[in-house]
């Protein structure tokens, strides 16, 4: 339990996005992996889980980790569908067999609806929380919080409500705990939950906090080895063997993540952003940003800031 609490003080979390659907046309999908942790939920008709489609009950959730093999089927038919782990390949296709319906209307008449929502959770944007534990898809049974939660995340999404994304995040951040504490109340999940001592190396946690706290300012080697107690020539080693990254690519990574952060609060120009975040050349920061996000600076700064989010499964 402790190592648990360690990690939730420690957590990043991002919200993707979130739906009721219906289903239009019998699906299975056959070992496609998604980038993202997916929570989904039964709400009505016929769904079945796992390399052995064992029946999902209703109000039945299924945890899908990122980047973890899963195998579902969505309603029953003689000849289904069978998706393999290409997965959906986008809205045309994908619409086919399921489609988002509003959650404020009524949908007595439906045969087949599935709520989801889907997120990253990561421990200093270092790491994956559930890919750390190297969790295998699993079955949750009945929950009323976890379905408080669940219900509302998605008729928030539905509305353009004020404070909407900051309640999606909090409703985010209360399903993941609740998510821990039944991985934490099964003995069959107690290896998993021993890969996360990696994450909570102090030595490691000092230098990803240096680093959060410091992005303006140097982040060489040697001070970042000095702040880990490491040996400098051990450094790089050190952490992509804990991270999976190099630190200098993760060092950009969170620069270029505060400057977009930044950027959409509408105060600042790109020239100062970018001296915000340790880039003393704005051209070259302009070029490593539009490289991460695809679009320019100066585009993002322009914006509204308003969230328009797409549906998918």
């Amino acid at each position: 339990m402790d190592i648990i609490n360690k990690v939730i003080n420690d957590l990043k979390i991002n919200y993707f996005r979130s739906s009721q659907s219906r289903i239009v046309k019998p699906f299975e999908i056959h070992g496609s992996l998604e980038p993202k942790n997916i929570l989904l939920k039964g709400d009505k008709g016929s769904f079945y889980v796992g390399e052995n489609f064992e029946p999902l009950e209703e109000n039945q959730f299924y945890f899908v980790p990122a980047n973890q093999p899963y195998y579902m089927r969505f309603g029953d038919a003689k000849n289904i569908a069978k998706i393999g782990k290409e997965g959906l390949l986008g809205v045309p296709d994908r619409e086919r067999f399921i489609q988002r319906v509003n959650p404020l209307e009524d949908h007595s008449k439906e045969k087949e609806l599935v709520s989801c929502v889907i997120f990253d959770v990561g421990i200093y944007n270092a790491f994956e929380l559930f890919n750390l534990m190297k969790l295998p898809c699993f079955v949750i049974p009945p929950d009323d919080e976890l379905a408080f939660l669940l219900k509302n995340i998605v008729l928030e999404e539905a509305q353009d409500k004020i404070g909407r994304k900051n309640l999606i995040n909090h409703y985010i951040f209360e399903i993941i705990i609740q998510l821990l504490r039944y991985i934490n109340s099964q003995k069959r999940f107690q290896r998993n939950i021993e890969n996360l001592h990696m994450a909570v190396d102090k030595r490691l946690l000092n230098i990803l906090e240096y680093i959060q706290e410091n992005l303006h300012g140097e982040l060489s080697n040697e001070i970042l080895a000095d702040i880990g107690h490491v040996a400098e020539g051990y450094l790089g080693q050190f952490f992509k063997s804990l991270t999976g990254k190099t630190i200098q690519s993760y060092i950009e990574n969170q620069r270029l993540e505060k400057a977009h952060e930044l950027l959409q609060s509408q105060v600042y120009n790109v020239q100062e952003v970018s001296q915000m975040v340790g880039f003393n050349d704005a051209a070259y920061f302009s070029r490593r940003f539009k490289t991460r996000y695809g679009e320019n600076a100066i585009t993002v700064k322009r914006k509204d800031g308003h969230d328009s989010i797409l549906f998918t499964v």
